[in-house]
């Protein structure tokens, strides 16, 4: 019987869910010296076991998941507009929960200059069951 329970102890402990990483897509400036990430975080098989965030970085260097600038729950979708170099706009579905905003994408934060800065501007927009029903999702240019 307790060699019954130590099997089952060990079967049970060996079912964890390890953190996986999806790459959504990625989206490039204007001039293209930065990139945005868009990557999905799962620790687990539940809706509320996975996390969009977006990472932004400069294009030469490498993408690293611990460093994320926008991240949100029960969403599963974004847009990303790139009017310039220095401004971004991220859109995301309206019934999301936020968990991580920054307004302001500051060098030292992500490997940029440290006198580097992008302006980032958040709109939520409707959504079908948290994804947008849309080709594109990465604008870089202003668009007329």
């Amino acid at each position: 019987m307790r060699s019954l329970l130590i099997c089952a102890a060990l079967l049970l402990g060996s079912c964890g869910f390890s953190e996986k990483i999806d790459v959504m897509f990625e989206c490039v400036s204007p001039s293209g010296s930065y990139i945005a990430t868009f990557y999905r975080v799962s620790t687990g098989d539940r809706p509320g076991d996975q996390e969009m965030k977006i990472n932004v970085r400069p294009s030469t260097s490498a993408f690293d998941n611990s460093m994320a600038s926008f991240s949100f729950r029960h969403g599963y979708d974004a847009v990303i507009h790139w009017p310039s170099d220095h401004d971004l706009r991220i859109d995301y579905p309206v019934d999301s929960e936020l968990t991580h905003q920054e307004m302001v994408i500051f060098g030292t934060s992500q490997t940029f200059h440290p006198s580097d800065q992008i302006k980032v501007v958040y709109r939520e927009k409707p959504s079908t069951h948290g994804h947008f029903l849309v080709a594109k999702r990465c604008f870089n240019g202003i668009v007329k």
